[in-house]
């Protein structure tokens, strides 16, 4: 669709880590009119498919699916992001949400879609493809099947599309734009594809995984694998050891101006180390969810993090407190001290 592409050029952003934003004109300021002509532009897509329900997820796929459903005269069901206390009964999924980094809880009332309902799902982006498997999750539990999904913007980088049609392969689906990424080059893939084959490669020796490269200035600076269960330690993840290698390579505890390339997503304490280290960014092959899959799930972490100290699922019991923070006065008067 020419005017989306136009627009995208002139007013969308790059951020780091893949995000394209488009604030000024599809999630957070909306302009109608485009709205408009992609519900046009979609509905014609969808025109002879049998389609009976638009769903979208909320928030950003509302407007763009009520416009798809105005031109096609059919309802519009999205899927919510949190149970809400008048809803009795539901379908109930998990997604890994890509930009905001965390997993999210997707419920549908079991009264919304009938047995045998058609859906054209329809949202905003179309990234790495979890929200549109997990709708098809919601769908299938509800006895219908979703025939196409419409995508306003696809990120082509991400590998969405493939993932999806790997386990659907006869999934329509349709986007009005595709964008590439403005910062991955070809030297970025290369470094991945390091950290995947030491990933590989590391499975065959014992190790978990996971494996990991940390490059400065377009060097390879070291490597690290995932060596918890050979080693006995449960810090060794790949970050973790590709971290403590550089560091000791480069003969410092900081490592500004470093890219990280790990072959999944961090866990919470990588995730920490990294930030610990002065890490300037991180690529990453599998997603958080891809780790669940094959049973390591870290989102229970992410939710002790979040509750007071005093309610995590270890008691956590401060003691002695008065006496701890000698140290701290000491560190704090300590002229000759190291700051990190």
């Amino acid at each position: 669709m020419k005017e989306l592409e136009r627009r995208i050029a002139e007013e969308g952003k790059y951020l780091p880590g893949g995000i394209l934003k488009v604030d000024s004109f599809i999630n957070h300021k909306i302009d109608p009119q485009l709205m408009h002509s992609i519900g046009k532009e979609i509905a014609a897509m969808f025109a002879n498919s049998g389609i009976t329900k638009v769903m979208t997820v909320e928030a950003s796929g509302i407007a763009p699916a009520i416009m798809v459903g105005l031109e096609m005269s059919l309802p519009v069901v999205y899927i919510k992001k949190a149970k809400p206390s008048t809803m009795d009964k539901c379908y109930t999924t998990v997604v890994h949400s890509f930009t905001k980094a965390k997993n999210i809880d997707l419920v549908l009332g079991t009264d919304m879609l009938s047995k045998g309902d058609k859906i054209l799902f329809v949202d905003d982006f179309i990234a790495n493809g979890n929200t549109t498997l997990a709708a098809i999750d919601l769908i299938h539990q509800a006895g219908a099947e979703m025939v196409g999904c419409a995508f306003l913007i696809e990120k082509d980088y991400m590998q969405g599309r493939k993932r999806i049609l790997e386990q659907y392969p006869n999934l329509d689906i349709k986007s009005l734009a595709i964008v590439q990424s403005s910062e991955i080059t070809e030297q970025d893939k290369k470094f991945m594809q390091i950290a995947i084959d030491a990933s590989v490669e590391n499975v065959k020796n014992g190790g978990g995984p996971f494996g990991a490269v940390i490059v400065k200035d377009g060097e390879l600076v070291a490597t690290g694998v995932n060596r918890v269960t050979a080693n006995s330690d449960p810090t060794a993840h790949a970050e973790v050891s590709a971290i403590r290698n550089a560091c000791q390579k480069l003969g410092t505890f900081k490592l500004d101006g470093c890219v990280i390339y790990t072959s999944c997503e961090p866990c919470p304490m990588c995730l920490s180390a990294i930030y610990w280290s002065g890490i300037n960014k991180i690529y990453y092959g599998n997603t958080a969810v891809d780790a669940k899959d094959i049973d390591f799930d870290d989102q229970f972490i992410y939710d002790e993090i979040d509750k007071p100290a005093d309610s995590r699922n270890i008691p956590s019991i401060c003691l002695l407190r008065h006496e701890a923070q000698r140290a701290f006065r000491d560190w704090r008067l300590k002229v000759d001290k190291i700051e990190y």
